[in-house]
């Protein structure tokens, strides 16, 4: 009597182990399998978040039309100098205008002049080029390089001349002593103080310039020069 109550009692015992080990065993696929699992998703779900978020940046940004020097008022540029004058980058969308270049395949359609001075890094509008301009148009067939000084300063220029300005040049006629218009439209592509210095900034004062003029320009130029005191004045 003894002994088979003793055996019901170790077949209990033996039962309870086996569902103890089988929860241990639960637990242990639940620590293999799940934990990853879960750790996955976590992964998964910070990675879709984060190229969410990626995406989000790269549409609020825009590509936009830059110049790559400093470039002067009324340069020319050709399509195949595009290239060295400007370039793309991406900025925040909600810093350029509507009227900005966003391309700079747009800008090799045909050559332009800049309407203003373009800086290192400024944004290109299409305000800032022209496709023509009646003064520099003739020099599109070719031109020489000269240069000019005014002889008195104080019935010359203002000396604010920079490189892109267009000017128009006089001197006293001494058959009629009066003032007389030699050279028209000519463009400016240096200037230069007393001391032969090149003026790339506001600061100096211009009294002698580098131009361009066309070959039937020269000899009436050159004889502004001869008489002296030259009057320049800017267009």
């Amino acid at each position: 009597m003894f002994e088979k109550k003793q055996n019901i009692d170790t077949e209990k015992q033996k039962k309870a182990e086996r569902r103890e080990k089988k929860a241990v065993t639960a637990k242990s696929v639940a620590k293999i399998i799940v934990i990853p699992l879960l750790i996955t998703t976590v992964l998964v779900a910070a990675i879709y978040l984060a190229m969410d978020k990626l995406t989000e940046k790269e549409a609020l940004l825009k590509t936009v039309v830059v110049a790559a020097k400093d470039i002067a008022v009324n340069s020319y540029i050709t399509p195949d100098e595009v290239d060295s004058y400007f370039k793309e980058i991406q900025v925040d969308e909600g810093a350029v205008g509507n009227s900005a270049y966003q391309s700079v395949k747009q800008l090799k359609e045909k050559g332009f002049y800049t309407s203003i001075p373009v800086a290192t890094g400024q944004f290109l509008y299409k305000g800032s080029i022209k496709e023509t301009d009646a003064n520099l148009d003739k020099y599109k067939s070719g031109y020489e390089v000269t240069s000019i000084a005014v002889s008195n300063f104080d019935k010359g220029v203002n000396g604010e001349l920079r490189e892109g300005a267009i000017i128009d040049v006089y001197a006293v006629d001494p058959t009629t002593d009066e003032l007389t218009l030699f050279a028209s439209d000519l463009y400016v592509a240096a200037a230069f103080d007393t001391s032969g210095n090149k003026l790339v900034t506001d600061e100096g004062v211009a009294q002698s310039f580098t131009v361009y003029v066309k070959s039937d320009e020269v000899e009436r130029l050159n004889q502004a020069i001869n008489y002296g005191e030259i009057h320049i004045y800017q267009k």
